[in-house]
């Protein structure tokens, strides 16, 4: 999509803020919202003076704080914004659930009100613990009970997605949903494997394993990632349709920590993060989570093209060009 005007919430987290780069570069007027202030979107920093980069800090969960974002004319707007972090599902579900839920609830009707097609970022997390992997987009959905707090997120992402496919049959209004699959690369927050493993190690600390580090996972670099929202919103072939955007290859959590020590040249081992220990019942892991990707590439065109290494290298890389993040 070139020259348009594109909303995107949460543009200044890691995967909204290299979107937000990519539009720009693109040609389209860029308008963000983020409850983040401008002056501490560190993510922004290399745009924020960008001439055609508009931005709102507000709180999804206030009705009023969306309609004086929205822009009448905008043609596409991504909606990224969220709560990430298996540490906030755990400290504080029903924040997560409000921001989730309420906030794409009220986007939903300002969008219905001007026509404005919504990109909807949906997880890898709405499968749960589904054992028949490779996981296709019409899968089952599998939860732990409620009282685990881990699912809190992809309950909250599921019941969205409800609502986006209800909307579609009420108003038809376009949308596409698109589910991350383990996204990783610069500025990600370093709460997650490969982030909190490369912060760690080039801060001479030992990144944490959880567990025995078996779990597999199917890492995406985000460059990837951002080709594909821009595909979804560009084609009239993913108008109603889910896409699983996810790396193919399945590798385990002790593999992307080896792979990173090896990407830092660095012998510091790591330590075991014991989960039962720390979160006792409220946390509960997924021992697989692998997409199958055939309707992307298939409708779309679209697959990963960064493997691991070498999206691991280039956000060693970053890192060690970023004091900031660093800190």
């Amino acid at each position: 999509m070139t020259d348009s005007i594109v909303l995107v919430t949460g543009g200044s987290g890691f995967i909204g803020s290299h979107l937000v780069e990519r539009l720009l570069q693109d040609g389209n007027e860029v308008h963000v919202f983020d409850i983040v202030p401008l002056e501490q979107a560190m993510n922004l920093k290399e745009v924020k003076d960008h001439p055609n980069l508009h931005y709102f800090q507000g709180d999804l969960r206030k009705k009023e704080d969306i309609e004086r974002f929205w822009v009448p004319e905008a043609k596409v707007m991504y909606h990224l914004a969220s709560v990430v972090g298996i540490k906030n599902y755990i400290s504080d579900p029903l924040k997560l659930i409000d921001i989730v839920v309420i906030g794409t609830r009220y986007l939903l009707e300002v969008a219905n009100r001007y026509g404005t097609k919504v990109i909807f970022s949906s997880t890898s997390e709405v499968f749960g613990k589904n054992p028949a992997v490779p996981w296709k987009e019409d899968g089952d959905r599998v939860l732990g009970p409620t009282y685990v707090d881990r699912w809190s997120y992809s309950a909250s992402k599921g019941v969205c997605e409800h609502m986006m496919y209800g909307n579609y049959k009420h108003t038809q209004l376009p949308f596409s949903i698109v589910r991350f699959f383990n996204v990783y690369g610069p500025r990600q927050n370093p709460y997650f494997v490969v982030s909190q493993s490369v912060h760690k190690v080039l801060n001479h600390e030992q990144p944490l394993m959880y567990d025995d580090g078996k779990m597999t996972r199917c890492f995406t670099y985000v460059g990837d990632i951002v080709d594909g929202l821009i595909i979804v919103a560009d084609s009239e072939k993913a108008v109603g349709e889910t896409f699983n955007l996810g790396n193919s290859v399945e590798v385990s959590i002790r593999e992307v920590i080896q792979t990173v020590l090896r990407a830092a040249d660095s012998d510091i081992g790591y330590q075991v993060f014991d989960t039962q220990k720390e979160y006792g019942n409220k946390y509960e892991d997924i021992i697989r989570r692998v997409p199958d990707v055939q309707k992307a590439y298939e409708v779309l065109g679209w697959k990963a093209k960064v493997q691991l290494d070498e999206g691991i290298r280039r956000t060693v890389k970053w890192a060690r060009d970023n004091e900031w993040w660093l800190k």
